[in-house]
């Protein structure tokens, strides 16, 4: 190689790495937004010995998700407070809830959500009535899927 040819190559490289190649170069995989959840209230269910009430806000960050989970013998109902999630029930399309509306899920359904806006946060209120020694989330990965390719990286369900 000539010796124009090593400077010719040099400055090209030097001019990439100031018109963003950095992010070429340096290909981290980035942790997906962190779904929070808000604590309101845990209480007995007046009636019913061994049931509980569990209510939570869920605020979903821009591309964040929730991996597929169950809650384990509880009924939840949901309540679109901000934005659009995106819910999938294994077996079944995915579907949204918006702002206003609202969904019900039964017991034990195999199931995830996700926020597909790239600007908007997505908020819902969930109601969950629940076996009051059962945990809140059992993770599970539902035998229908293989592969995910339109849903964003799931992180960890949130702590209540």
């Amino acid at each position: 190689m000539t010796a124009k040819r090593i400077v010719a190559a040099l400055l090209v490289i030097m001019l990439a790495s100031l018109g963003g190649a950095p992010e070429i170069f340096a290909r981290e995989d980035v942790p997906p937004p962190k779904v929070e959840a808000q604590h309101l209230l845990t209480k007995p269910l007046e009636g019913e010995p061994g049931k509980q009430i569990d209510i939570q806000v869920y605020t979903f960050p821009p591309g964040s998700a929730v991996p597929w989970h169950t809650h384990p013998g509880a009924h939840e109902i949901e309540y679109g407070l901000q934005g659009t999630l995106m819910i999938e029930e294994e077996g079944k399309p995915p579907y949204p809830l918006e702002a206003g509306k609202t969904n019900y899920l039964a017991p034990d359904v195999v199931h995830r959500g996700w926020n597909a806006s790239k600007t908007e946060p997505a908020k819902i209120y969930v109601v969950r009535i629940k076996p009051k020694d059962a945990p809140l989330t059992d993770l599970v990965w539902p035998k229908s899927k293989a592969a995910e390719p339109d849903v964003p990286k799931a992180g960890a369900y949130p702590e209540p």
